[in-house]
């Protein structure tokens, strides 16, 4: 599902990756892991095509996606990558709901389609904050944010979900929540998910463990 060869990448005099190739298999959870500027964020913002290496090619579900055109990566993007940050960058103005159709709308969904509104309705139940439709994010607890930026990441139904320090900013118990979610998705829709993290206790819950070093891989357990 995502395949990363040879990547490299420098900001002005700094190495940050250093010749970094990995492969994903559909329906597996890896983690990242490593200190502070270990490369771990730069890969994965590189893995869902925010930020281009200047070496090496990255491939998600088969498409060399450095290859397409900037408008057509665009669309990629928003149609096959799903992403969860630790700060959830809901829109503060939007309900829960209206956050979540946002990917669907930006495909060139119309607003008020029952479809896409019935999607959404269902993940937010899935997620367990069914009940919060109409609550902007200021109404929420972080837990529940967390819950509407990662149904917001799967209304296209992407081929992966990139996850970067997802839990970083939750309390114990909603850290125990959400990692238990990742896999729940994982075993229901067989979604294939990346997570950069600093919870070794999620990390060790993930189907493989990558460390980072210095901008290289330097163990897979």
């Amino acid at each position: 599902m995502i395949q990363l060869e040879n990547i490299h990448k420098s900001f002005g005099e700094l190495e940050v990756l250093k010749g970094v190739s990995l492969q994903v298999a559909k329906g597996e959870v890896v983690s990242i892991v490593g200190a502070s500027g270990a490369g771990k964020s730069t890969l994965l913002n590189i893995m869902g095509s925010l930020m281009k290496p200047q070496g090496g090619k990255v491939k998600i579900a088969g498409t060399d996606i450095f290859s397409l055109p900037d408008k057509s990566l665009a669309a990629f993007r928003n149609r096959e990558i799903g992403f969860v940050f630790q700060f959830h960058h809901l829109l503060p103005e939007f309900s829960a709901l209206e956050n979540v159709v946002m990917p669907a709308l930006i495909g060139g969904a119309k607003w008020g389609s029952k479809e896409v509104e019935a999607r959404a309705r269902m993940l937010l139940e899935e997620l367990g904050v069914g009940g919060r439709l109409s609550h902007k994010p200021g109404q929420l607890s972080g837990g529940e944010q967390q819950r509407v930026a990662i149904a917001r990441a799967l209304m296209n139904n992407p081929a992966v979900l990139l996850a970067d320090e997802p839990s970083g900013n939750l309390d114990s118990r909603n850290k125990e929540e959400l990692h238990k979610l990742f896999f729940m998705l994982r075993e229901k829709y067989n979604q294939t998910i990346v997570i950069v993290t600093h919870e070794m206790e999620l990390a060790r819950m993930c189907d493989r463990c990558i460390e980072m070093k210095d901008g290289q891989i330097l163990q897979q357990l």
